[in-house]
């Protein structure tokens, strides 16, 4: 018999990680939020019978923020009244205020010990009505979590009009979405140093000689065995 479960193996890299809630599936979330029930005899309003509305669903999950947080920029600087400069610096990237082009670090990182697993990171959180839907646009990318060790960290635009970002707790800032039918098992470990050098090393190979693919990326990886002993020895769940 075929396994119908994936491991997916999570840790939160921020200082705060016990914070972190593993993500949560989206129809859950909005089935709740709108109070679907399922009737005799389906009306126009039950969404939730749609099979097309529900396949798009299938293993898409969402990823929240840590913290609140915000900053805009002014006379052409990046300004924030928020935390302090060590907070700041840890987890607010400018990569170009010319087009308001910037990431705010909540970083994870997923790993299977499936030989491959596609995974779509920062997908538009389409169903939401918050900060980040009304405030930016996300670039998104899809990598094998199978075959490639790295952390994300979420990067977006702020649409025309905004000159400031904003992000509360518990938010909605991004989906993440399996490629797979099988149901995702999560399985949370803590982050370590030994685990920061297996993504070193990855960028070390890129840097010596850029590797441009993914599919480049995948043929030098060469620590997962490492990886998941070291995973398995810091398992919390």
């Amino acid at each position: 018999m075929l396994n119908s479960t994936v491991n997916v193996y999570w840790a939160c890299l921020e200082d705060e990680w016990m914070l972190a809630d593993p993500p949560t599936r989206v129809a859950d979330i909005f089935y709740e939020k709108y109070n679907f029930k399922k009737q005799v005899l389906p009306s126009l309003s039950q969404i939730h019978y749609c099979p097309s509305f529900n396949g798009n669903l299938e293993n898409l999950f969402t990823l929240k923020s840590l913290y609140d947080y915000s900053f805009r920029i002014e006379n052409n600087n990046l300004i924030t009244d928020m935390y302090h400069q060590e907070f700041y610096d840890r987890h607010v990237v400018i990569r170009s205020l010319d087009k308001k082009f910037f990431s705010f670090r909540n970083k994870y990182i997923f790993f299977t010990d499936e030989p491959s697993l596609e995974v779509t990171f920062y997908e538009y959180p389409y169903l939401e009505d918050n900060n980040i839907t009304q405030r930016c646009m996300i670039p998104s990318g899809k990598f094998d979590i199978g075959q490639w060790f790295r952390n994300t960290e979420f990067a977006f635009f702020l649409k025309e009009g905004f000159n400031e970002f904003k992000i509360e707790k518990n938010e909605v800032y991004s989906y993440i979405r399996f490629h797979t039918s099988k149901e995702i098992k999560f399985k949370q470990f803590r982050f370590n140093n030994t685990f920061y050098n297996f993504i070193q090393d990855g960028s070390r190979i890129n840097s010596f000689k850029p590797l441009y693919s993914l599919q480049n990326f995948y043929k030098s990886f060469k620590n997962k065995k490492l990886i998941l002993k070291e995973i398995n020895n810091n398992l919390i769940n």
